[in-house]
């Protein structure tokens, strides 16, 4: 079921309750990670700021709650450790656990591919690890590819995903 969301740029003030929704977005996956890997995680969950400085922040909000966001990096902007310049980029989707299964994550990533068109972007990327399964799956149905292993981290495996946005279909 997809439910009626306002996607939009997030406020400045938003900051802290963006950081809120994502460390709790990421918690159900605390348990397959020791605790100090879970600590480095949730510290770094808890800097979107830092992470969208480069990049947009984006919401979507549900009657006056946020119920998801993500980080959009347009050409150029993009962590140049995971990705190449020219592409366009999309970090720390965060979906509220109890708003998940009604299109909200599917919403902002079309968001982001809207952008990144936009943006003129041949390519928008991410990264993704082995315990998101149900987040590699709409990515995989959004068109993303499997396209390279990256390092572990915190001792799981990342892949990168890409879209090449040629090739892909309009976003709506």
């Amino acid at each position: 079921m997809i439910v009626a969301v306002i996607v939009r740029d997030a406020l400045a003030q938003e900051i802290n309750d963006i950081a809120s929704l994502t460390v709790e977005a990421y918690r159900e996956y605390s348990h397959a990670l020791t605790p100090g890997n879970w600590e480095i995680m949730r510290t770094s969950l808890s800097n979107v700021a830092e992470v969208a400085k480069q990049g947009r922040s984006i919401v979507a909000q549900c009657d006056h709650e946020l119920v998801g966001a993500v980080v959009y990096h347009p050409p150029g902007a993009s962590d140049s450790r995971l990705f190449q310049p020219e592409w366009a980029s999309l970090r720390m989707l965060a979906v509220s656990p109890q708003h998940r299964g009604q299109g909200i994550g599917r919403q902002l990533s079309l968001e982001c591919v809207r952008r990144a068109k936009q943006d003129k972007a041949e390519v928008v990327a991410l990264h993704t690890s082995e315990l998101m399964v149900a987040a590699r799956r709409m990515y995989e149905r959004l068109g993303f590819k499997q396209e390279i292993e990256l390092p572990r981290h915190l001792g799981i495996k990342y892949w990168r995903y890409v879209l090449k946005l040629a090739e892909s279909f309009p976003a709506r």
